[in-house]
């Protein structure tokens, strides 16, 4: 499984040592990193296109979401969040503390805990949470490292503790659907969803896509995403995109019937 490793690091002036080192810890954990470095691209342009290119190929987006240059995160960083949750990908950030939003803003600006204004006269988000709400609520946010991000991704996709470091291990049984046109519903989203994320079906709102065709809220093909993640699919040789297309209307206008 592949996993796009975003944050300001691509900065660092020992940035070649420390890809050398994520690419070993995430190895470990039994997925293989890309990173903005991979491509080796200098212009602007060129750039973006190729990370654009890069996170369209990952599963999962592992996100440094520490400050930079400031009390945020780095902003790239979070357009490729929105970039991944937008195609359906699953995203796991990482803080060296679970301090709250204002309680960080107010540490960096060297003012009172309790400040509900910046030092700029404007008012501090307060939901309790360690980022953004935009960042904070569909992501998973992890206190620590990269090594705890995968660690604690791992525990979620593994099938229990112990569990060997293998990529495409499925998740718990009771996370999906029992009954076997329920499942076969899903799949059919999950695969039209997973076609997108590989640039194989163009969509720029997949999840709202499924949404709609199965009658549910985006939050509850999130969930399906989150439960299939971690699970491989039967072989798509088969398959040609309108294929997948078809298959996921047809399966959408069948879960209907069953709710």
């Amino acid at each position: 499984m592949k996993v796009y490793l975003a944050g300001p690091d691509v900065f660092r002036p020992d940035v070649a040592e420390w890809a050398a080192a994520a690419r070993t810890i995430c190895r470990r954990y039994g997925y293989e990193p890309l990173m903005p470095i991979d491509h080796g691209e200098t212009e602007a342009p060129k750039i973006y296109q190729a990370n654009i290119d890069l996170i369209r190929k990952a599963q999962i987006v592992i996100a440094n979401l520490n400050p930079f240059r400031g009390s945020e995160p780095d902003s790239g960083t979070c357009f490729e969040i929105g970039y991944a949750l937008a195609l359906g990908k699953k995203v796991s950030g990482y803080v060296s503390t679970l301090e709250t939003l204002r309680s960080r803003v107010n540490r960096i600006e060297q003012a009172d805990s309790e400040r509900t204004v910046d030092g700029t006269g404007m008012a501090i988000e307060n939901f309790n949470l360690p980022l953004n709400l935009m960042l904070a609520v569909p992501a998973q946010i992890v206190e620590g490292g990269l090594d705890d991000c995968l660690k604690a991704l791992r525990g979620r996709l593994s099938v229990g503790e112990g569990a060997p470091s293998d990529p495409l291990l499925p998740v718990k049984p009771s996370d999906l659907p029992k009954d076997p046109a329920i499942k076969s519903a899903q799949e059919a989203a999950i695969r039209y969803l997973r076609w997108v994320g590989d640039g194989r079906i163009s969509d720029l709102n997949p999840i709202e896509t499924v949404a709609d065709q199965y009658e549910v809220k985006p939050e509850t093909v999130q969930q399906w995403v989150d439960a299939w993640s971690g699970t491989s699919s039967a072989s798509e040789a088969e398959y040609r995109p309108d294929d997948v297309i078809r298959q996921m209307k047809i399966k959408g206008r069948q879960y209907r019937r069953f709710k």
